[in-house]
């Protein structure tokens, strides 16, 4: 599990970085589906470490991304037919909330 900014979260997934409005509709849905591409995949596999511990995806079930006061926790991903990921994603309740 790992604990990803915003920023760290865009440089991993390529390019197309999710966008501000993205993450508005995010947080008030409380949910969002992220995709990445074939390549941002593929660059992540090629970063692995040679002990075999370290992630082989742009992300993993677990990993939770910070965005502002708000966190989301990734709670599953499903590969596309052309070699991308698509990430499922969850609001983390507030633990400020009674």
């Amino acid at each position: 599990m790992r604990r990803l900014t915003r920023s760290e979260l865009a440089s991993r997934v390529g390019p197309r970085a999710p966008s501000d409005a993205f993450w508005r509709r995010a947080i008030d849905r409380g949910e969002a589906a992220l995709g990445v591409g074939a390549d941002a995949v593929d660059a992540a596999a090629g970063e692995e470490g040679s002990d075999g511990d370290d992630p082989t995806e742009p992300l993993d079930a677990g990993d939770i991304v910070d965005v502002g006061d708000h966190a989301f926790v990734v709670v599953g991903n499903d590969r596309t037919a052309a070699g991308g990921q698509i990430y499922r994603i969850e609001l983390v309740a507030d633990r400020d909330e009674g």
